[in-house]
């Protein structure tokens, strides 16, 4: 077995961190039965995953995993595991020449390493994040083409909520080391250097392409229950960890007007990532001093952005802000479950009771792109959510605050129309003192929330009797 030496492992480590590392705070540790989540929002004893953790790792000491950080990701791995070591070896290699001739590609971008079992890891790393959802539709196109494995499955890795074991260290039951392997032949390639000369590719390579996979078809591979999603929290972590990533890639602010929302977003990404409060600090005031300075407001100082950048991180680190008001319950009251339930159609209910938690926990006016409200009422369909938006507006339940309205600076700059999003305003009128009203979850549907404050008569005046049979009746 190669020795790895000091200067080789430093590289090692580094090479590690750059590939597969996206969240520092939670993390997988092996032991010889079992694998066990390491999370430091949850355990504030744990230490971050750093470099000397990694070398242990390498060492073979210990063996460590990471997750994707939020919705997305560095990296795909297909995770292929069989009790048979000759049905691993048969679908990884019929894997990969899925992904080499059906969906383009390059083999040398295929890295194959030992599960350190009977199984392998197909990884796939790009140059810059990736959603998590764009690689699940990906995954879920690429595993129809592959078809059943006897004796087997190809699991999709990694996710917020399920990690994957780093290459190179070494099984704490088997005792194997997970070496890379060779992508035509699996045989193990017994260096460490293998892994310095990964070079990621664009994700347009795998986001660009169409995947003929129906919503039907991602059921089978992903149940969804298609209800109300109030976890509007999971949008707005969503929505905050794009933002983060499209600022950072960019070097710059992306609209005009927006440092104090950049510079608080910023400072909870990098928060939730592990970044220490000074170096979020920095990493900040550089973005800010590369923004053309036709971003900023005629009498914004870069003295102003310093301090309030100091400001902000100080009170995100203090206060633990993270994306989402992740745990926030609301309270919702009878009198804003009948406007609710005036609405119209039910897809117009879903969509006003979402928006309704949404202004609660983060102001009323608020944000909503199309996409963002799509997912709270359960559709693919654009048209859906433009009909139920039309229904609200004309029914004075909603108005818009901003609508249409163009970033100047950043249509300049890209030589093409830019608009900002459109911001809402609830019409909702705000409850009546000692009216009931209920704690509201992200477990709660608006179906649960009405039954907890009104009886079925009640519920049965404002909705049709098909619709109530449907998706009322109990």
């Amino acid at each position: 077995m190669e020795q790895l030496k000091t200067n080789s492992q430093t590289e090692v480590i580094t090479k590690l961190n750059e590939l597969y590392i996206m969240t520092r705070k939670k993390y997988l540790i092996q032991f010889p039965e079992q694998y066990v989540t390491l999370n430091k929002d949850r355990q504030p004893n744990v230490f971050y995953l750093n470099d000397s953790l990694l070398k242990k790792h390498l060492e073979g000491n210990c063996a460590y995993g990471v997750f994707a950080g939020g919705y997305f990701t560095k990296f795909i791995t297909f995770d292929v595991d069989s009790n048979d070591i000759t049905v691993s070896r048969w679908a990884t290699g019929k894997l990969v020449m899925i992904l080499t001739e059906e969906y383009g590609i390059n083999r040398k971008d295929l890295h194959v390493s030992l599960s350190g079992s009977k199984g392998y890891h197909v990884d796939i790393f790009f140059s810059s994040p990736v959603s998590v959802n764009d690689l699940l539709k990906f995954y879920y196109a690429v595993i129809q083409d592959v078809g059943a494995i006897p004796k087997g499955q190809i699991e999709f890795r990694p996710s917020w909520h399920q990690g994957v074991k780093l290459p190179l260290g070494v099984h704490q039951r088997t005792g194997n080391r997970c070496w890379f392997v060779d992508n035509w032949t699996l045989e193990p390639i017994e260096s460490y250097d293998y892994i310095l000369n990964i070079k990621p590719i664009e994700p347009a390579v795998i986001t660009d392409q169409y995947f003929d996979i129906s919503d039907e078809q991602a059921e089978e591979f992903n149940s969804v229950v298609e209800e109300t999603d109030i976890t509007v929290n999971k949008a707005d972590f969503e929505k905050g960890f794009s933002n983060a990533i499209k600022i950072l890639d960019a070097g710059q602010l992306l609209s005009s007007n927006s440092r104090h929302n950049a510079t608080f977003n910023l400072a909870r990404f990098f928060l939730s990532q592990g970044y220490e409060e000074d170096e979020a600090e920095t990493k900040i005031l550089t973005v800010l001093h590369n923004t053309p300075r036709d971003y900023f407001s005629a009498d914004s100082t870069p003295e102003h952005w310093q301090k309030e950048a100091h400001r902000l991180v100080g009170l995100v680190y203090q206060k633990q802000y993270t994306f989402g008001n992740q745990t926030q319950e609301i309270e919702v009251s009878k009198s804003e479950i009948l406007a609710i339930l005036s609405a119209g159609t039910f897809r117009t209910k879903q969509l006003l009771y979402a928006m309704l938690v949404t202004s609660k926990r983060y102001g009323n006016p608020f944000y909503l792109t199309e996409s963002t409200g799509m997912k709270m009422i359960g559709t693919s369909s654009k048209e859906t959510f433009s009909n139920a938006l039309k229904r609200l507006i004309n029914s004075e339940l909603l108005e818009y605050t901003r609508k249409g309205e163009i970033d100047k600076a950043r249509s300049r700059q890209e030589g093409r129309p830019h608009y900002k999003p459109n911001m809402y305003r609830l019409l909702i009128a705000e409850p009546v003192e000692n009216e009931p009203k209920v704690n509201v979850t992200d477990n709660d549907t608006l179906v649960d929330v009405a039954t907890k404050l009104l009886n079925t008569s009640e519920i049965r005046r404002y909705v049709k009797r098909k619709e109530y049979n449907n998706r009322w009746k109990r």
